[in-house]
């Protein structure tokens, strides 16, 4: 990224995970590691909570997410954006399973800010961003959609 990137962000996206059983392997975090490591994402967020059998949802401090891996977890501590809050971790422990933990990472796609450094230099706007489910995707391309 050079100087003028700085004051760009890219495409800001999310993802939330659950474990079932709350087995979080290290593997996960070394491919995070890696994808920070070659300037592919920022994380923004980095957030756990584990649902207990009894369906009440608490966070889990990232130093305490047990994980078989070697990467310390603890680096991305403390990582908000603001973007993440109570209501969002309420959701997410609304849809997992009693013992489970879930992790919510909010990320930044550093791919993406030399493109948006060049739209924004040509005056262009952006009117639209979204994702598709990798499902949807494998049903349309499996042909199960009407035309």
């Amino acid at each position: 990224m050079n100087d003028d990137d700085d004051e760009i962000l890219g495409l800001i996206d999310y993802v939330a995970v659950e474990w079932p059983g709350g087995h979080v392997t290290g593997e996960g975090f070394q491919l995070l590691l890696d994808l920070v490591n070659r300037d592919v994402i920022r994380v923004l967020d980095l957030e756990f909570i584990a649902k207990a059998a009894d369906g009440t949802v608490k966070r889990v401090a990232l130093g305490d997410v047990e994980h078989g891996g070697d990467v310390d977890v603890t680096m991305w501590e403390g990582a908000s954006s603001g973007l993440l809050d109570e209501s969002d971790l309420d959701q997410v422990g609304t849809v997992i399973e009693p013992g489970s933990l879930a992790g919510i990472l909010v990320y930044e796609n550093l791919w993406s800010v030399p493109l948006m450094t060049t739209l924004d230099r040509s005056s262009a706007r952006m009117v639209g961003n979204g994702r598709i489910i990798v499902d949807d995707l494998l049903t349309a391309l499996d042909g199960d959609t009407p035309d």
